[in-house]
């Protein structure tokens, strides 16, 4: 039996009703369903519907995701009201932003040590709320967030009981910022990994050049299909066997575009479970005495 369960995050299938999602999974032969959650106005009567809808077919929820900011005392309450005794669910909430490229950072006004303090005051808060309600709260490992990085994301939440915290481990994102071996970033997350989202991505040069105050080059990333891109989903494997990780991958954004969706996710899971078919879940020999 596999140790890994795999969903879909629902965030780019907005053109499907939720009863077509719940279809697509099942045809998929995947386990869940990371459901994206709509405005708090309209969450409340969503919320019943994808529950009773996920338990019908026979999945689980791998988790919510779009809720509030995790330093915005009201809302994140509100949140964990609705959300409330559904059995040991995770919710995705919003990381403090950093600066997404050099023209936000030119501009950003706050220091990094001023933001990690505005997350890291809401601690106490978000953590008696996690033992109220029984939600985890997890953040996102995002390039332009505070979050960006592994190491960032323990630094927040040092201390603080992994059974109330957690960090949604993004390993393509962090190919755009933040970014270490996929072995290491599992083993520094350790307990506050709580699960994984599955995208590629590549880097392309514009043809374009910044021409003030000095000529240079412009890039951008796209998200791409599993195995184009920059990310070796094989060596994330190997990663998360190796530091005994059992729990949800979930397909995000690769398949967002086009009218073939459930064949990009189709072939998307096809290779993702072959990739953690063939990774090692040990070392192996020769060993490497790199540091003596």
């Amino acid at each position: 039996m596999s140790r890994f369960k795999y969903s879909v995050n629902t965030n780019s299938l907005s053109k499907y009703k939720n009863n077509e999602i719940i279809e697509m999974a099942r045809k998929l032969k995947i386990e869940g369903i990371e459901w994206g959650l709509p405005a708090y106005e309209e969450a409340a009567q969503s919320v019943k519907e994808m529950v009773k809808m996920t338990a019908d077919a026979g999945l689980e929820i791998a988790g919510f995701i779009n809720g509030p900011k995790l330093w915005k005392r009201d809302d994140m309450r509100r949140y964990a009201d609705l959300l409330a005794n559904m059995g040991g669910i995770s919710l995705r909430v919003a990381h403090p932003w950093i600066a997404w490229d050099y023209s936000e950072s030119l501009h950003l006004k706050e220091s990094w040590q001023e933001i990690f303090k505005l997350a890291r005051d809401a601690m106490p808060e978000v953590v008696e709320l996690s033992k109220q309600s029984g939600i985890r709260f997890v953040v996102e490992m995002h390039s332009g967030a505070l979050t960006a990085s592994a190491l960032a994301a323990v630094k927040l939440f040092e201390g603080v009981d992994p059974r109330h915290v957690g960090v949604i481990y993004d390993p393509a994102n962090t190919i755009l910022e933040g970014s270490m071996r996929p072995r290491s970033e599992v083993e520094v997350l350790g307990p506050y990994m709580a699960y994984v989202h599955a995208k590629n991505v590549m880097f392309n040069f514009t043809g374009k050049f910044h021409e003030q105050p000095v000529c240079r080059a412009r890039w951008e990333f796209k998200v791409v299909n599993l195995p184009c891109g920059i990310l070796d989903w094989l060596e994330v494997f190997f990663a998360l066997k190796i530091s005994g990780f059992r729990g949800w991958i979930s397909s995000e954004e690769y398949f967002k575009d086009g009218n073939d969706q459930f064949e990009q996710l189709r072939d998307g899971i096809a290779f993702l479970k072959e990739c953690e078919k063939h990774a090692p879940d040990r070392s192996v020999e020769p060993y490497l005495t790199l540091n003596k």
